[in-house]
């Protein structure tokens, strides 16, 4: 065996760096690495470039008894494995047709340019075959083996005289096998190596967004104007590697942490030019070198700085502003983070405007439903009691406390949740009233378990035994029975508000169920917003029957918010 040939070969390998570092640039090669589709015209390029590079394995050839011993089979292989057999093709006969061409090393000049056509082919099926496996620079290995053993076969087929191409194989055959078998093992290792730490960085980089999200979006969802707006520029700041950290409206700077050692609250300094550049255009600024550059009142010296659009709605209403002290420190890595801190942040704040919305829209249509009821049972009772003062005051008495309990309650529903006992009283005070009114017509039932410790959302029971007793019991001649029970099941309290009144026809449920009275679907949509979908109201009806309400929340403790008065 030559070892010089080894040496002086091994000499040659400074090429599959640069060539390593050319591929990883080349946005086909990635997609390649990625297992992406890769269209026809990419392939044909990355023929060229596989075929480029064994043309300059060939030019980097040592010249031994009439043969030319070099690493032309690296890229012709390398295509072949990565880009499959039409591309380990091309590449074989872009390369294979310069090998022919040349002059230098005449002797093996047909056998070399035949086998290099033909070793890529089988590089592109050996691709092929290990597409899914790991560890793909052993399989390279074996695949150089193999291509120059097939170029030896060639040589002792197409160089005359045999002899002399015998004793040639025997001197170039295990150093040619060797050096081109490491090379490729080399170069694989190179590029997985290249591609693994671009997805440990991009796995990082997408594992700290998250990270921050998670820690901010409960904050954010307050609006860029809370209080708590301090705790995002904060975390943002600790969790990252930036050196400021700032937020902006349109017009000032709402909260910055880091530079200067400004802290807190900086609503007196006016934003500048750059912040509203990005706030009209809608485009991210990277600034990476500005020497005593001032930023509205905030002046620091030697930063770079990126400057991110926030959006609501798909209106930008203020900036996400990240520094680094340094000068042209701002990496890609950097900037990435930047753009998809801005994009779920602006994704945030819009979630958060809606649902500020949904609840303003939720607090109307109650203040609509008290609006409806006040006048009519206010009207009704007083008549009512009227008529009570002097045959029976003292009934007259009992519903005035009642009617004073009912719209009390009716008119303190600021609260999120309330008791259910609470809510039972209200629903008690409007039945003692309605009771009065229709007397014997009308019997209420409740079925409540002791110690029912959860919270519901004020007038969410007395809508539907409203609804029951006008639409079920009123309209039938005799009257009916309006039952109210409450039982706890496992970790949920099940409510059910049953009448056997006139009930409904399925398809009167069914449009009952899509366009339900202002009170009914409000309710619906309350306790499916704070509880979740399968908390919403479930109806059941049989004409002549009788309707059931029926739905179930579940055991909550945190009272914060909540209004436990009777």
């Amino acid at each position: 065996m030559k070892f010089s040939l080894i040496l002086e070969l091994g000499n040659k390998f400074g090429n599959l760096f640069v060539f390593a570092f050319i591929l990883s640039r080349l946005a086909s090669f990635r997609n390649l690495i990625a297992k992406k589709p890769v269209k026809l015209s990419d392939k044909l390029l990355l023929s060229f470039v596989f075929g480029l590079f064994g043309i300059v394995g060939t030019y980097f050839s040592i010249e031994f008894n009439g043969a030319l011993i070099n690493t032309r089979i690296i890229g012709v292989a390398t295509g072949g494995l990565l880009g499959g057999p039409l591309v380990g093709l091309m590449s074989g006969i872009v390369a294979g047709v310069h090998r022919g061409l040349i002059s230098s090393g005449e002797f093996t000049s047909t056998a070399c340019a035949i086998s290099t056509v033909f070793e890529g082919l089988m590089a592109g099926y050996m691709g092929r075959s290990i597409q899914n496996k790991n560890k793909k620079w052993v399989y390279a290995a074996l695949t150089g083996a193999i291509a120059e053993s097939m170029r030896k076969v060639f040589v002792l087929i197409f160089s005359k005289p045999f002899p002399m191409a015998l004793e040639l194989v025997k001197d170039i055959w295990m150093p040619m096998v060797i050096i081109n078998s490491v090379g490729l093992a080399l170069l694989f290792m190179i590029i997985e190596n290249v591609f693994k730490d671009r997805e440990r960085m991009g796995a990082y980089q997408a594992n700290l967004t998250l990270k921050i999200a998670d820690k901010t979006l409960p904050f954010l969802k307050q609006g860029i104007y809370s209080d708590s707006i301090g705790k995002v520029v904060r975390i943002i700041y600790d969790m990252t590697e930036f050196n400021a950290v700032s937020i902006a409206d349109r017009e000032r700077v709402i909260n910055h942490v880091g530079l200067d050692n400004i802290q807190g609250d900086t609503s007196s300094s006016h934003i500048s030019e750059k912040e509203n550049y990005v706030i009209k255009t809608g485009k991210s600024l990277l600034i990476d070198s500005c020497t005593k550059c001032k930023l509205g009142n905030l002046q620091a010296s030697h930063q770079s700085f990126i400057i991110l659009p926030l959006k609501q709605n798909n209106e930008i209403i203020g900036t996400l502003k990240l520094y680094k002290k340094l000068p042209n420190s701002m990496t890609s890595i950097d900037l990435e983070l930047g753009n998809g801190l801005a994009k779920l942040f602006s994704t945030q704040l819009t979630l958060g405007k809606l649902e500020h919305n949904s609840k303003l829209l939720a607090a109307a249509e109650l203040k609509a439903l008290q609006a409806q009821i006040n006048p009519h049972f206010l009207f009704n009772s007083l008549t009512v009691i009227a008529s009570l003062c002097r045959i029976q005051p003292r009934k007259a008495r009992n519903l005035i406390i009642h009617l004073s309990n009912f719209f009390r309650k009716n008119l303190n529903t600021n609260k999120d949740l309330v008791d259910l006992n609470v809510e039972l009283n209200h629903v008690k005070s409007y039945v003692e009233i309605e009771m009065a009114r229709f007397e014997d017509k009308l019997k209420v039932v409740y079925d409540i378990d002791n110690n029912l410790d959860c919270l519901i959302p004020p007038l969410t029971l007395q809508p539907i035994v409203e609804n029951a007793i006008k639409h079920g019991i009123l309209p039938k001649k005799e009257g009916g029975v309006v039952r109210i029970s409450g039982k706890k099941y496992e970790n949920e309290v099940n409510i059910t508000i049953c009448d056997n009144g006139v009930g409904m026809e399925v398809n009167a449920l069914r449009y009952s169920k899509k366009g339900a009275s202002i009170g009914i679907n409000n309710v619906n949509l309350r306790l499916r917003a704070i509880f979740g979908e399968k908390h919403g109201l479930k109806i059941e009806s049989e004409l002549n029957k009788g309707t059931s309400v029926n739905f179930s929340i579940p055991m909550i403790t945190h009272r914060a918010g909540c209004d436990g008065n009777a």
